[in-house]
């Protein structure tokens, strides 16, 4: 039977993946209220992500079973977050 049904989980770190390859170049501007907005493209957000979930796990030892909150304005680092902690298994 022919179905929409993806084949593969749809898991955060899936989305992450894709958006670091396929739209690598897409912006995610964060304005400080000075000066000009910060930039960062979807292939830098990936890389810093990958990043924080490595020092989360390797420097403070957080696990895949434990909860970790963030506190931060919608910016670039807190979309590296969204995405690096779901991804870690945390």
């Amino acid at each position: 039977m022919l179905s929409t049904m993806q084949d593969v989980p749809l898991l955060i770190s899936r989305i992450l993946t894709h958006g670091s390859t396929i739209h690598g170049t897409s912006q995610v501007t964060t304005w400080t209220g000075e000066g000009e907005p910060q930039r960062r493209s979807y292939a830098e957000i990936g890389a810093r992500a990958a990043q924080l979930a490595h020092a989360l796990r390797e420097d403070l030892g957080v696990t895949g079973d434990e909860r970790v909150a963030t506190l931060m304005w919608n910016n670039a680092e807190h979309v590296e977050a969204y995405f690096a902690i779901p991804s870690m298994g945390a």
